[in-house]
């Protein structure tokens, strides 16, 4: 389907269809940018994305990208996935975080039993947030787990949802702790109202409590299952990319916000500095040539990611990787969030006093760039010492010598 069809379905809301393709939901993305574009200052205001931007990427079929066609997703892939955030994130760098989560993580509901699967599926319009450490008890009961006083951070996109996977230890007497993921109905959960932030204020990553809850076997899968490619899910759907970890894959729900934020940021400097220089403005070598290797960091970052998903895409089973490979993405990832954020900051020194006011959109981009860099996933220097121990044949969480994983003929 082409981007002038997209666009004609989307304009006559007549769609019925998900996007076959990356370009396609790349298309969709783009036809939508204006409406998601123009209500930046009511999210920020509200600290919330606005519900109309949730419906309309939602009737645009955006949010299954990740998801498996069995139970109405696309299955489209990381590349669509990154790629459409990107899109979205340029138009409301929030609003491309929440995207990038909701759509993202439901590569981990894929992971759980068949049942819990459907469960979520009987409501084609139900979303899914994540907290990754939800504190807390959780210990086996007849049938399934007891939750108790469980609290969590950072549930991004929680008002648009309708459940939460959330992350705990299982508690056995005379046995160590067994992490495990939980999927848990909204009407379980508390929001708590705390997300008062520096930047990214309209993703409304409130904390979430959970006071009581019980928890059935079929909504829960073990962390070891996921890690080792063994989870139902990965059984139940068949595909060699569902056997892939869990935790080398879910951060390429975040990365796209970060990077589409810092494409904004060149493109309203642009905007701003054409009229400057048409009104005289004067240090226009120096600004030119900030502004040139601010975009070609943002970009080289861009390609590396995008590489790196298709390349997973195409290959699509974890033994077709080494560790070295693994590692790789990890520090692609990083290192292009990371420069992409010096880039904006570059850019905001040399964007004049008017940044400094609220109503500023560099100043938002600026202040959303550092907040969704700060991210654990995102750490540089981490990633960077783990490629260099993996390239070198040492285990990456100590220097001892371990015999290197081939790599696939």
């Amino acid at each position: 389907m082409s981007i002038a069809s997209s666009a004609h379905l989307l304009q006559d809301n007549t769609l019925a269809d998900l996007p076959n393709s990356p370009d396609e939901a790349v298309a969709r993305a783009a036809y939508l940018h204006a409406g998601i574009a123009k209500r930046t200052v009511e999210n920020e205001t509200q600290r919330l994305v606005s519900p109309d931007s949730i419906s309309e990427l939602m009737s645009a079929g955006l949010f299954g990208v990740m998801g498996a066609r069995r139970y109405g997703g696309s299955d489209l892939g990381l590349e669509a996935l990154v790629r459409t955030t990107i899109e979205i994130a340029t138009a409301c760098g929030s609003t491309g975080w929440v995207y990038g989560v909701l759509a993202g993580h439901s590569w981990m509901l894929n992971l759980f039993p068949a049942e819990a699967q459907e469960e979520v599926a009987s409501d084609p319009q139900a979303l899914t947030a994540t907290v990754f450490r939800l504190g807390g008890d959780i210990v086996p009961v007849d049938g399934g787990y007891r939750l108790t006083g469980g609290t969590g951070k950072f549930c991004s996109g929680i008002d648009h949802s309708k459940w939460i996977i959330a992350g705990n230890a299982v508690q056995r007497e005379g046995e160590p702790p067994e992490p495990r993921f939980f999927l848990i109905p909204r009407e379980d959960v508390e929001i708590v109202d705390d997300w008062f932030t520096v930047g990214m204020r309209a993703t409304g990553s409130r904390s979430v409590r959970v006071d009581d809850a019980f928890i059935p076997e079929y909504r829960t899968v073990r962390v070891a299952d996921m890690l080792a490619g063994t989870s139902p899910g990965a059984k139940h759907h068949g595909a060699p990319f569902l056997r892939m970890n869990f935790y080398e894959i879910t951060p390429y729900s975040i990365v796209g916000a970060p990077l589409g934020m810092a494409r904004a940021a060149v493109s309203l400097f642009t905007a701003d500095y054409r009229k400057a220089i048409q009104a005289g403005a004067s240090d226009t070598e120096a600004n030119l040539l900030r502004l040139t290797k601010a975009a070609t960091a943002i970009e080289a970052g861009i390609a590396l990611v995008l590489s790196d998903v298709r390349r997973i895409d195409y290959l699509g089973a974890p033994e077709r990787f080494s560790l070295a490979d693994r590692k790789e993405w990890v520090r692609n990832w990083c290192w292009a969030v990371q420069t992409a954020r010096n880039a904006v900051n570059s850019i905001y020194e040399i964007a004049g006093g008017s940044t400094i006011y609220n109503s500023s959109s560099i100043q938002r981009i600026w202040r959303d760039i550092n907040s969704a860099a700060q991210h654990f996933a995102l750490t540089e220097d981490k990633a960077m010492l783990d490629y260099g121990r993996a390239l070198m044949g040492l285990d990456t969480a100590t220097f001892n010598i371990k015999k290197p994983t081939p790599l696939p003929k």
